[in-house]
C-alpha cells in the first residue's frame, strides 16, 4: 500500500498506471478539452486528466480535500471523509 507522500514521488507515468491498474474507477466529468476520470486509489481519490484524444494523460492529480471532489459530488454519492 503506497501512502499518499509515496504515490506523490512516483512518476506521472507510474501514478497513471498504478491507478488505471488498481484503482476503482467512480466517474468522470468533461471540462474544456480534457475528459477527467476520478478513481479510488488505496488510501485517496486520483483523477486522470486525458485530453481531447482520449489516449493522452495531460496530469494525474491526487485530491486531498473535500472541496477537490465538489465537481463530482454534484452528480454523484460519495462517502467523504475529510
Amino acid at each position: 500500500m503506497f501512502t499518499l507522500a509515496e504515490f506523490n514521488n512516483l512518476s506521472p507515468r507510474q501514478q497513471a498506471g498504478l491507478v488505471l491498474e488498481q484503482g476503482r474507477y467512480l466517474h468522470h466529468i468533461v471540462r474544456g478539452w480534457c475528459k477527467i476520470d476520478l478513481y479510488w486509489f488505496q488510501n485517496f481519490y486520483v483523477e486522470i486528466w486525458f485530453l481531447y484524444d482520449l489516449k493522452t494523460i495531460g496530469l494525474v492529480r491526487v485530491l486531498t480535500n473535500k472541496a477537490s471532489l465538489d465537481p463530482y459530488l454534484a452528480t454523484i454519492k460519495l462517502k467523504v471523509h475529510t
